[in-house]
């Protein structure tokens, strides 16, 4: 099978088979609005955004050859795929390539699942994600995502080299960038491998649990109740209740605790858009926070 008839497929099985383009924008009156066009779908005719006149598209299928090509033969059809979310816009798989959109297309995702490995008391699926934003707000860029598989928790990085794209280059500097970032993703992915290993054999401390608290809700642990708000509160306690819980199933390590803070993100935040949130906004924070508080434990610096 050629990289044309996987690129096909994946469309297909993740609901991307469309192209994004730009139309004039009008005002109520009818006047044409000068440098700002609307992003519309070619299959629905949906209006995903507004852009300048200098904005290129990056195609999702551009998206899903730059996955494939730098994967550099990782592909396998065979594989049975397991998706990190499960209420994205749309949502497949093809082989151990899957992905689907995001806000009805406003953003998409595509995802190479790697092998996965076992940490602590649980594997953990690994994923390199391309991700792409066709309303306007973000660049493209490739990620990491891993996830605890007895518990469905995701920690997701995927936003890590979001900057090095830009959708004002060229597609061609855009592809030979891609190859480069792939590298990086894996590179940080076999780091951050690592860095769960070690964590997975620290012993959970007290102070542990509060720099995670303070660093998940901005904080201090040593205020009095009055001086945090009731919906504060009661996060807090939820995440107490997600920490016993990781407790019991990992044991009093900092994995446990870490994995605490993704099962908080994962399962008892509630957000509009858990997707969204979880690839680039709230969620998203709250765990580059914490995993950035481990590896002050560990000695260790981000990649």
């Amino acid at each position: 099978m050629n990289n044309n008839e996987i690129v096909f497929e994946t469309l297909e099985a993740t609901g991307l088979n469309w192209t994004a383009s730009k139309k004039e924008l009008c005002s109520a009156k009818g006047t044409l609005v000068p440098n700002k066009y609307a992003v519309e779908r070619s299959d629905n005719d949906e209006v995903l955004g507004v852009v300048g006149n200098r904005y290129e598209f990056l195609q999702n299928k551009d998206a899903a050859h730059m996955l494939v090509e730098s994967a550099n033969g990782d592909f396998n059809p065979n594989a049975d795929f397991h998706h990190p979310w499960n209420n994205a816009s749309s949502l497949g798989s093809y082989g151990n390539i899957g992905g689907g959109s995001i806000n009805n297309g406003a953003g998409i995702f595509l995802q190479l699942e790697l092998p996965s490995k076992y940490i602590g008391k649980s594997d953990i699926s690994r994923y390199i994600t391309l991700l792409n934003k066709h309303d306007g707000s973000g660049s493209l860029g490739y990620g990491n995502t891993s996830q605890v598989v007895c518990c469905e928790n995701t920690f997701t990085m995927a936003n890590k080299f979001l900057s090095k794209f830009r959708h004002s280059a060229s597609l061609q500097q855009r592809l030979d960038e891609a190859m480069k970032l792939f590298q990086q993703a894996i590179n940080y992915e076999n780091n951050q491998i690592e860095v769960f290993d070690n964590a997975a054999n620290v012993r959970l401390e007290k102070n542990h649990i509060q720099d995670i608290v303070m660093s998940v809700f901005k904080v201090d642990v040593n205020k009095t109740r009055a001086d945090v708000s009731t919906r504060t509160q009661n996060n807090m306690k939820q995440f107490s209740n997600d920490i016993n819980t990781s407790i019991n199933e990992q044991g009093e390590t900092l994995w446990a605790l870490f994995n605490a803070v993704t099962r908080y993100t994962n399962h008892s935040t509630n957000r509009k858009d858990k997707v969204e949130s979880l690839l680039f906004g709230a969620d998203a924070e709250i765990s580059a926070r914490a995993y950035k508080t481990m590896l002050g434990w560990l000695n260790l610096e981000a990649a």
